[in-house]
């Protein structure tokens, strides 16, 4: 039988090899040319005579038939499963792929189409597992993680990634159109970071038709790029703007363009909140988290109200830390009542199965299937409210945290109906309490859901490999061991080389979320990675804010506020001003002015421009002077 099927592929090999033929589709923009010896495409830009060619395959891929109508080819292959690719020119000159096959069929992993090199060196690629990263296509350094999607440890925060050329206009870019069972993975090849599509099967078999687009530019470089996408992710899951959604909730523009402050043990009276607003500190949103005391005295959140600022807490909907909880009792009077990962009796019925029938888990316990979380959601929320009547509950994990299946038999997902139970729940507190809802990092399939994202600014893949510092020195990301306050949220440390090389590096950022969303989510640094966390950068973190449009994170007890209360003051007075005349806009532009990346600009749809200096000297543009680690406004 291994003998049948060995002569088999050899004949079908023969045969295409003699025949061989490649295949074109065209139009006045671009000529697509399909070799059927290789399955390799060809993709030649006439606007600017630009040829973007593929990588071999790395596993096994043969064609077998190819039609041609107008201006679409039909391949039929055979690689890790039978399937056949659907490759069409539409009419905005896009590539469209199409992938088809027998939905009932088993399937693993694989890929296509191959990955496009860069014509040349002179190219980088555009990340979009963060904010947003410039990596020049020769790079040999950056680690390249190739998580699950929407995975805030290396996976994408957006479903596309590009390329574009030093002069930021030509390029190229795919968007997953399906991608809660696909993936765009990085890899270098022949000296060159190329990515490819990577498609995943859907509780084990096909499943369903998947598709990808590729869009070719010959001007407009990233911006371009993120404009495309904008246009698409938007319409696709409704998408709406920040004055849109204030209108629901008026309560909204009390965190536009303003500090978003986590307050632990003393820094959670009433007396802290008052000092702030005395110092100048006008707005802000004030938050705490319900696994630490002490909390705040009944009627907290109705008294910060009255000064003015955002109200709420942190809440977390995703983690069963104790595996016997049918006999762990909580104490719903007493201080720790709203204690967020326990669910006496529940475990079996809640906690999410692998494929195995094992609970899916990680360094923190085990993870909630989102379909089972609801009525517990309302048991809870509504008891806290009476307490605590807050505004905005910030819900981690979810938007970070990647998508996955359920093989539970009482609650089944594929990762989209995950997906999907997320933005019910996500619904269901907004509508129900009338909240506005924030989430950790930006996993964009959350849509308007959320409107507040905490740790788009931090480059998280880079966060995590950070954390490497000896526990007590200067590095060090502190731990979570003083429950009242914990060294990972109010403590500070040294900012270390490689911190300063990927993760606060102005000549590798570029924000591509911002150009996207700027105008639909507010977005801050991480909660452990806060703009005071490393002292000797905080003027570069407040920077960022400002180029950005995006506002400023702190994690503080009263030891904290008092050590650095002038900076907090100076900080809050010095950028706060300027956030908030851009917290509803668009960000319809931004660009490197020096060679160096030092000094960048960004405009936005009401006509503010800001040009920000990185660097140590002076700089000078259209007859007006940047200072040295500043910023000028028109």
């Amino acid at each position: 039988m291994n003998k049948f099927i060995a002569i088999s592929f050899l004949l079908v090999f023969i045969s295409l090899t003699s025949a061989a033929k490649v295949w074109t589709l065209s139009d006045a923009n671009i000529t697509l040319d399909f070799d059927d010896q290789t399955a390799l495409l060809k993709i030649t830009d006439k606007r600017c005579n630009k040829v973007w060619e593929q990588t071999p395959f790395t596993e096994t891929m043969l064609v077998k038939k190819v039609e041609q109508k107008e201006k679409a080819l039909t391949v039929t292959l055979l690689g890790n499963i039978p399937f056949k690719a659907v490759l069409t020119l539409t009419d905005a000159s896009d590539l469209e792929v199409k992938i088809q096959a027998n939905e009932k069929l088993p399937m693993k992993d694989f890929s296509f189409p191959a990955a496009f090199k860069s014509p040349n060196k002179n190219h980088y690629v555009l990340l979009t597992n963060t904010e947003g990263v410039l990596l020049p296509v020769d790079d040999t350094n950056y680690i390249l993680i190739n998580e699950r999607i929407y995975f805030c440890g290396g996976g994408l925060t957006m479903s596309w990634m590009g390329v574009t050329d030093f002069d930021f206009k030509t390029g190229y870019m795919a968007i997953l159109e399906t991608p809660y069972d696909g993936n765009l993975i990085t890899y270098r090849k022949d000296e060159q970071v190329v990515f490819k599509p990577s498609w995943l099967p859907s509780l084990e078999k096909f499943g369903y038709e998947r598709k990808v687009r590729y869009i070719f530019l010959d001007q407009g470089g990233y911006v371009a790029q993120c404009k495309k996408y904008r246009e698409y992710i938007w319409k696709k899951n409704q998408v709406i703007t920040l004055r849109e959604n204030q209108k629901k909730t008026p309560a909204l523009d009390k965190i536009m363009g303003v500090p978003h402050i986590y307050v632990w043990n003393d820094a959670r009276q009433v007396s802290f909140a008052q000092e702030m607003k005395s110092s100048g500190i006008d707005k802000a949103l004030i938050l705490w988290d319900a696994n630490h005391k002490p909390y705040p005295e009944i009627g907290y959140d109705n008294k910060l109200k009255e000064l003015g600022y955002a109200t709420g807490a942190y809440e977390l909907f995703t983690d069963l830390k104790l595996k016997d909880t049918a006999t762990y009792a909580v104490d719903e009077n007493g201080p720790m009542r709203f204690s967020r990962t326990t669910y006496p009796g529940l475990f079996n019925d809640m906690v999410l199965r692998t494929k195995n029938r094992k609970t899916e888990s990680n360094q923190f316990g085990h993870t909630i299937c989102p379909a089972t979380i609801r009525p517990e959601m309302i048991k809870r929320v509504e008891r806290e409210l009476k307490e605590f009547p807050h505004e905005t509950y910030f819900l981690d994990v979810w938007a970070a945290n990647g998508v996955f299946e359920c093989y539970s038999p009482k609650h089944p997902l594929t990762r989209q109906q995950f997906a999907e139970e997320v933005n019910k729940n996500h619904k269901l507190l907004a509508d129900k309490y009338n909240l506005f809802l924030g989430g950790e990092w930006g996993a964009d399939y959350i849509g308007s859901n959320s409107v507040y994202v905490h740790g788009m600014m931090t480059l998280q893949t880079f966060w995590w490999a950070n954390k490497s510092g000896k526990k007590g020195g200067i590095y060090s990301a502190g731990d979570w061991r003083n429950n009242e306050s914990p060294s990972a949220m109010v403590g500070t440390r040294v900012a270390s080389d490689y911190y300063l090389k990927y993760c606060v590096n102005e000549a590798i950022r570029v924000p591509l979320y911002e150009l996207v969303y700027h105008d639909a989510m507010v977005t801050s640094w991480r909660w452990e990675d806060g703009n005071h966390s490393m002292p000797e950068i905080w003027w570069k973190k407040d920077l960022f804010n400002v180029l950005y449009g995006s506002v400023p994170l702190w994690s503080v007890d009263k030891n904290r506020w008092n050590e650095y209360k002038q900076t907090f003051i100076e900080s809050y007075k010095t950028i706060c001003p300027w956030l908030q005349k851009v917290a509803y806009d668009e960000m319809l532009s931004h660009r490197f002015l020096s060679a160096d990346h030092k000094v960048q600009e960004s405009i936005f749809s009401s006509n503010k421009r800001v040009i920000v200096n990185f660097g140590d000297v002076d700089y000078v543009f259209e007859g007006k002077t940047i200072n040295a680690k500043s910023f000028l406004t028109n």
